[in-house]
């Protein structure tokens, strides 16, 4: 059976919908096939904001056996969009952008997406950036 709460919520707030899915809130990160790197599997954690900053969150890689840790700064872009910018040290790209979106389509809405959108990596002094992956976030209780 649908949720109603997620059916109404599309095109809505985004963080209505991670206040009710609750923290951390696991991004499965899914390669995009014109990347010319290879990719190993990788997800992203996305851990509460600290109670004196709304615009900031902690963001949590576990790529493979390594992990890193990172604070993004999250934009509110209107009409259930927030884009997170942020730096991972020690990396060979960077910087990321992860775009998400309250708007899904009926078919990742039917597999239990609430969120969905991209990934860019690469290094924005050089001005490299590069679509690498697909994000989704599943609803709770899939």
């Amino acid at each position: 059976m649908v949720q109603i709460f997620y059916y109404e919520s599309l095109g809505q707030c985004y963080q209505k919908l991670l206040k009710h899915d609750g923290y951390p809130c696991k991004v499965l990160l899914f390669p995009y096939e014109g990347w010319a790197h290879p990719a190993i599997k990788c997800c992203w954690t996305i851990v509460k904001t600290p109670w004196w900053s709304r615009n900031h969150c902690k963001i949590v890689e576990v790529n493979g056996g390594k992990k890193a840790t990172t604070t993004a700064k999250m934009v509110d872009q209107g009409n259930g969009a927030v884009v997170m910018k942020g730096r991972f040290k020690k990396s060979s790209a960077p910087d990321f952008v992860l775009r998400l979106s309250t708007n899904v389509t009926n078919g990742d809405f039917q597999k239990g997406y609430s969120l969905t959108g991209t990934l860019e990596r690469g290094n924005k002094r050089t001005g490299h950036m590069q679509l690498t992956h697909f994000a989704m976030i599943k609803r709770k209780g899939y």
